[in-house]
C-alpha cells in the first residue's frame, strides 16, 4: 500500500453481535458500506472498539478476512493483530498479509507488562515476519505497558516496514515525539483519543482511528476536509463536537456506549459480548442529546435519524 495512503480518517470499526453473541455479518456489510459512502479514508478491523478480547484466534482471522472483501478496495483496511504472545501475534499478523490487508496494527501485548526491551524484541519480531505496513499500538489505559517514542525509534531503526504508530496514550506530545521517531522517511501517527484530531493535524500527525466514527463518520472526515482546505475556525468547530461526542464514551463500559448511540442512529450493531451490559438510562438521555445536536448540523448517516427527545 503506498505510504500516502497512511492518512486520513481510519474507523475502529465495532464488530456487530447478534443476540446469541455470533458475529452478524450482514450488520456489519451495512456498517462498512455507510462507512465508505461517508468518506473515511480508512477502516480498521479487530480493534479495541472491535472487542478483539472477546474474540477467539478463529474469529479474529474472520473478522479481519470479511472486513477486507466487504471493503472491497474501496479504502485502506488496516487490523489490529496484537496479542499476549509474540507467537500469536506473528501467526494473526501472517493471517492479515496472507488475507490483503493493507497493513497492520500490533497493540502492546496486555497483562504481562513487558519491558521497553522486550517490546523491542516483540516488534522487531512481527516487523520482520510480513512485509506489509505495520503500526505499533499504544494503548496503555488498557494495556497496562507504554510503548516509550525512544523504543518506536530503536524498531524503526531495525525494520522499514514499521510505517507509524497507532496511540491512544491521550497525550499529543507523545504523539509528537512519536512523529520524529524515524527521522528521513514518512512515519504516520494517527492518535485515538478524537479530542486530539486538530491538534495532532496542525503538528504533522496522520489522522485518527477514531471509535466515535461508527457513529458520525461525516463529523471527521468534515473536520479533515476543512483542516486540509485550510478552513481553521470551520475545522476548530467540529472539533469542539467532536470532542463533546467523544467525551460520552466514558459514561459506561467500554465500548457499550458507541454501540448503543448507534442503535438510537438507526444502525445495527448489537449488544456488546458480556460482561458488557446495557448502558443505565441516564447515559443514554446524554447520548441522545448529543445526537440530537449532530443531526441538526447534518453529520449523522444519512439513514440515521437521532431519537426524538
Amino acid at each position: 500500500m503506498p505510504k500516502r495512503a497512511l492518512q486520513g480518517i481510519v474507523t475502529a470499526l465495532v464488530t456487530p453481535f447478534r443476540e446469541d453473541e455470533r458475529i452478524d455479518c450482514d450488520a456489519w456489510q451495512a456498517i462498512i458500506d455507510m462507512q465508505i459512502g461517508a468518506g473515511v479514508n480508512g477502516l480498521l478491523a479487530g480493534g479495541s472498539t472491535g472487542e478483539f478480547y472477546t474474540l477467539n484466534l478463529e474469529e479474529r482471522i474472520m473478522a479481519l478476512r470479511f472486513c477486507r472483501q466487504a471493503a472491497a478496495r474501496r479504502v485502506a483496511v488496516y487490523a489490529n493483530v496484537g496479542c499476549v504472545t509474540t507467537r500469536e501475534t506473528v501467526q494473526l499478523a501472517l493471517a492479515a498479509e496472507a488475507e490483503g490487508i493493507d497493513a497492520v496494527a500490533v497493540i502492546t501485548p496486555w497483562y504481562v507488562r513487558a519491558t521497553e526491551e522486550e517490546l523491542l524484541d516483540h516488534y522487531t519480531e512481527v516487523c520482520r515476519a510480513v512485509r506489509i505496513p505495520v503500526l505499533a499500538y499504544n494503548f496503555p489505559n488498557h494495556g497496562g505497558t507504554e510503548l516509550l517514542p525512544e523504543t518506536v525509534a530503536r524498531i524503526a531503526a531495525r525494520c522499514e516496514n514499521l510505517a507509524g504508530v497507532k496511540d491512544s496514550g491521550g497525550r499529543l506530545e507523545q504523539a509528537i515525539a512519536y512523529r520524529d521517531a524515524a527521522p528521513g522517511r514518512e512515519f504516520a501517527v494517527f492518535v485515538g483519543p478524537e479530542r486530539l484530531l486538530l491538534p495532532a493535524l496542525a503538528n504533522g500527525c496522520a489522522g485518527v482511528v477514531a471509535g466515535c466514527g461508527n457513529i458520525a463518520p461525516g463529523l471527521f472526515v468534515n473536520l479533515y476536509r476543512a483542516f486540509q482546505e485550510g478552513k481553521m475556525d470551520e475545522a476548530a468547530r467540529l472539533q469542539t463536537l467532536a470532542s463533546g461526542l467523544s467525551e460520552l464514551v466514558s459514561l459506561h463500559t467500554f465500548p457499550g456506549v458507541i454501540k448503543e448511540a448507534m442503535k438510537l442512529t438507526g444502525q445495527h450493531a448489537g449488544a456488546c459480548r458480556r460482561p458488557v451490559g446495557p448502558m443505565p438510562a441516564a447515559g443514554i438521555a446524554k447520548v441522545s442529546e448529543m445526537l440530537a445536536n449532530l443531526e441538526k448540523e447534518g453529520l449523522l448517516p444519512v439513514s440515521a435519524k437521532a431519537p426524538v427527545l
